[in-house]
């Protein structure tokens, strides 16, 4: 199965191109266009079922970790539903994790904003809505599209999902394992914030429909490619806890809440497309300088992780999360005489000095000096 992922990923994505790819052929093409689009997915929805369906009743549910007529381990009980997010504070290599998974999300959301702004733009100048069309609104004097500037966008998104998806495609067959092997998971990391930031500055220089255009499809596709393999290595060093509970409330809570994020920042300034372009990239620039330094950040803490043997999340692991040992730190303690944290050494005699006896004739006379706790 490890050997086989890339290809089982590159050939997921041939679904997601030939989706867009009907799209494109067909929403101008066929009367009601997009209803009809809307209909054929509700039915590939209904074929995944019934998919899933013959492939349970062939090969069946069980456990596969469970060996055949062995008994089932029992369940532990559930700890419940904020545990991730409990692992989310108490450890920062996880914040990284968040970091890494979902904030480019808010560069995302902005940007793939401003394209469909411009794109309605573009094509409602293209396709005008005239007094007599029943896209016009003769009380409040507004318009709406046209049917063929319906039809003129939704086939520029399916163009745009064509290009997305065959570049990721390109990606997970051939590029991303050459590119980690070649650079290196920490260089990898550095690598799609500073594709990000160079992008949102891009896309405010340039803020055309064309620009925003390759921009959003170089976002996109390298994040399927590029982002979602490094962040998934990224779980290496880690407790189960954190790849299932934490990971699950990552990629749930937290890409839905950077998603919302993204939407507050267009909502705000989205009284004009040059007001969007000018604030949101700002906002975007903010994100990627962050995401580098985290990204940095995290490549340096999974590499010490790894060669220490730390683990994440591991109440029982021997390494402490800054990269030394518990037991070393105490040891260390041994050699400094004023201090009461210290491991105590494997001799089992206990001397007079240890139980605060006189050793001598010496000390005769002498007040004992009050020991340190």
């Amino acid at each position: 199965a490890k050997a086989s992922y890339g290809v089982m990923v590159a050939a997921g994505q041939i679904g997601s191109i030939l989706g867009p790819t009907l799209v494109n052929m067909f929403s101008e093409k066929w009367e009601q266009g997009v209803a009809k689009l809307y209909l054929l997915g509700a039915t590939c929805m209904l074929m995944l079922q019934f998919t899933m369906y013959t492939y349970v009743s062939i090969y069946g549910a069980t456990d596969r970790n469970v060996a055949p007529g062995a008994e089932k381990p029992t369940k532990k009980e559930s700890s419940g539903v904020l545990e991730g997010v409990y692992l989310f504070i108490q450890h920062n290599y996880v914040k990284g994790i968040f970091a890494i998974s979902c904030l480019f999300m808010v560069e995302v959301t902005i940007i793939d904003f401003t394209m469909k702004v411009l794109a309605k733009d573009h094509f409602a100048s293209e396709h005008p809505c005239e007094p007599s069309m029943p896209c016009f609104d003769p009380i409040e004097g507004n318009h709406g599209l046209t049917e063929e500037a319906t039809a003129a966008v939704t086939t520029f998104l399916g163009s745009f999902g064509q290009a997305t998806n065959g570049l990721s495609f390109v990606m997970s067959l051939l590029g991303t394992s050459a590119v980690i092997r070649y650079l290196g998971l920490r260089l990898t990391l550095l690598l799609f914030p500073s594709l990000c930031l160079a992008v949102v500055i891009m896309v405010r220089l340039r803020p055309t429909l064309f620009v925003v255009f390759l921009a959003m499809i170089l976002l996109k596709g390298f994040s399927y490619s590029l982002n979602n393999p490094t962040k998934e290595m990224l779980y290496q060093p880690t407790s189960q806890a954190v790849r299932y509970k934490a990971k699950s409330w990552i990629d749930t809570f937290g890409a839905r809440g950077s998603k919302a994020l993204g939407s507050v920042v267009t909502n705000a300034f989205s009284n004009s497309a040059q007001t969007l372009i000018a604030n949101g990239s700002l906002v975007g620039i903010a994100v990627a300088s962050f995401l580098i330094w985290n990204a940095r950040f995290m490549g340096q803490k999974f590499d010490e992780y790894t060669e220490s043997g730390y683990i994440v999340g591991d109440e029982n692991s021997g390494i402490a999360e800054d990269g030394g040992t518990n037991l070393q730190f105490g040891m260390a303690q041994n050699e400094v005489s004023d201090t009461s944290c210290a491991v105590l050494d494997d001799d089992d005699e206990v001397g007079p000095e240890e139980e605060g006896q006189d050793t001598g004739v010496e000390n005769a006379g002498k007040s004992p000096e009050v020991s340190r706790v």
